[in-house]
């Protein structure tokens, strides 16, 4: 694969572009700015539709089934946010409960599963420690399902449910495990794909109706298709370095769209990147898989 067919869906500059989700019953494409924080709308034919600033670092974001948003902020921890009224209020502190206590951090990347529940990575700022990686049920429940990824990425379920896929960025591995939705068990952990930083560290995922891996990769201006096997099969080359991960949308889930950023890029590099920090999209032949509704305690 290479550039054609790349648009760029929402010329931008996001210091970190992260996050993107397609809302299943909106026909809207969100997405997060971690650094300059804030989440985005966007409606294809319409353009941006909100704009929400937010009071900290957001890593991670999902849908509820209220229209409300979970959002994991650095400072004020997971929250439900409503885009309609602006009101923020905290659901509950993963690190509180069972989390590192006494080092700074930041939560990176996240995704609602089939059953309602959140799962949600967290790191450390100068990442010399593990991080972890959370489930946040239904009632505000929370268990520590992973405590030695440094910084955990990339997220996302075979169609099945049957396998999970993590990533953890400071080694630079996909990992697959055999997965239990109903209890959130991880189990056979065993390494999907690895490969030398120099190529892109492999960033946020999505995978797609036939189980497919899609992730970016961070320095490689490129998203990868992996195979169920681990193996590359396809690539799509893009006009920015920082591509940061994707998420399928648009009419039946078969635009793939892309985040990038800026952060860390001197003037002579994004002379060369007008479009860095934008939002990217291009039509792949297999379609994704729609986000999941998360459930919290007004649910029930």
């Amino acid at each position: 694969m290479t550039t054609s067919g790349v648009k760029c869906l929402q010329q931008a500059n996001a210091i970190l572009g992260e996050g993107p989700l397609w809302h299943p019953d909106e026909g809207a494409f969100y997405w997060i700015d971690i650094l300059r924080p804030a989440i985005y709308r966007f409606v294809p034919g319409q353009g941006q539709t909100g704009n929400w600033p937010m009071p900290s670092a957001i890593g991670a974001m999902g849908f509820c089934r209220d229209g409300q948003l979970i959002v994991a902020l650095e400072n004020e921890a997971v929250c439900l946010f409503d885009p309609e009224t602006g009101n923020l209020q905290q659901f509950v502190d993963p690190i509180s409960v069972c989390g590192p206590k006494n080092v700074a951090g930041r939560y990176n990347d996240g995704r609602v599963d089939a059953l309602g529940n959140f799962w949600l990575g967290w790191l450390t700022h100068g990442r010399k420690q593990p991080g972890a990686l959370f489930r946040i049920e239904s009632s505000g429940a929370v268990c520590k399902i992973l405590d030695d990824p440094v910084a955990p990425n990339g997220l996302g379920w075979s169609p099945d449910g049957r396998v999970f896929y993590f990533t953890d960025s400071h080694i630079n591995t996909i990992w697959a495990f055999d997965c239990d939705l109903e209890t959130g068990a991880l189990e056979q952990r065993r390494e999907f794909a690895k490969q030398d930083r120099s190529k892109g560290i492999f960033d946020g995922l999505c995978v797609d109706a036939g189980g497919n891996v899609w992730t970016a990769l961070y320095g490689g201006g490129a998203v990868v298709k992996l195979l169920p096997d681990g193996c590359e099969g396809g690539r799509i080359e893009l006009p920015v370095r920082l591509a940061t991960s994707c998420c399928f949308g648009g009419d039946g889930l078969r635009n793939l769209l892309i985040t990038t950023a800026v952060r860390g890029q001197n003037a002579a590099e994004l002379l060369t990147q007008p479009r860095a920090g934008s939002v990217f999209s291009i039509v792949v032949d297999q379609p994704g898989i729609a986000e999941q509704l998360a459930q919290h305690t007004q649910d029930t």
